[in-house]
């Protein structure tokens, strides 16, 4: 059965028994119907299958900065809301490793605002929110099975010194739920003037789900660099992750604006128009 409308295979299967019936119908032998009877199970055991399998499959890619692959990194995505920002209903998390180009692949994509988030041994988290198919569910069709957007994601290397040791401790408490640890040593970094450091900063609030703390940090990179594409970004996600629409597309359009790479500036193509539709829909709804 097909899990968004539970009624494509077994129309698929009605049509395809229709036009047995008509083929062999006409004939009239008992040898006819048998082998008309035949074919209208495999039909529809083929449906049923067809049905049973996971609908969208999403890909994406882990790179440094400098845009070499990073293979054995660990991919965690999430569900953060549902369908027009709403519950989410279904499998909620899902893990994948980067192969040795830095792909990494995953089955069973739903409606929803999600959250992707990766880390790899030595370097500092990455993380951005991205909506798929938020007002809008994807149809039946075979053009609408795979998103036709790949999430990009550069974890990087801490800074030298105390500041990437502030960096690195405050990383592993938030993968640990932490936030008792987490806070203070960002406090420490909070005036900081480096734009790579608040933003980091701000990454590591996102794998706590913490936007209201990392939105501030965003900004302020932001404000020292404009130029900052992590930082956009972040402020699109941390956005995002509150539901505000209207400020997340205005984010993710200056984080379009910042960068060249292909794929990067596909995904936030995407969420741009996916905001674009979800603007109306959504509109004082939280």
């Amino acid at each position: 059965m097909n899990a968004r409308t539970g009624r494509g295979p077994v129309r698929l299967a009605s049509a395809r028994a229709t036009a047995v019936r008509r083929s062999f119908g006409a004939c009239g032998s008992a040898a006819g119907v048998k082998a008309g009877r035949a074919v209208v199970c495999l039909a529809m055991a083929a449906s049923v299958t067809l049905g049973a399998q996971p609908l969208d499959r999403l890909s994406g890619r882990v790179m440094t900065p400098a845009g070499a692959p990073i293979p054995d990194a660990d991919v965690r995505v999430e569900a953060l809301f549902g369908f027009a920002g709403g519950e989410f209903l279904g499998q909620r998390t899902f893990a994948a490793r980067t192969n040795p180009k830095g792909d990494w692949a995953l089955l069973a994509f739903k409606s929803g605002i999600w959250m992707f988030e990766v880390t790899a041994t030595g370097l500092l988290p990455d993380v951005v929110a991205l909506p798929f198919n938020l007002v809008a569910p994807a149809s039946s069709g075979i053009d609408r099975l795979t998103p036709a957007w790949h999430p990009v994601l550069r974890p990087e290397a801490a800074p030298p010194g105390e500041i990437g040791r502030i960096l690195s401790d405050a990383a592993d408490a938030a993968r640990a739920q932490r936030p008792d640890r987490v806070t203070p040593l960002l406090s420490r970094l909070a005036d900081s003037q480096d734009a790579g450091v608040l933003a980091a900063a701000g990454s590591i609030c996102l794998v706590m789900r913490d936007p209201t703390v990392a939105r501030p940090l965003f900004r302020r990179a932001l404000d020292r660099d404009p130029g900052s594409f992590r930082a956009a970004l972040g402020m699109g996600s941390s956005a995002l992750m509150q539901r505000s629409v209207d400020e997340a597309a205005k984010a993710f359009a200056r984080a379009r604006d910042l960068t060249r790479e292909k794929d990067e500036r596909g995904y936030l193509a995407a969420a741009i128009a996916e905001l674009n539709k979800a603007h109306t829909v959504m509109r004082g709804t939280y």
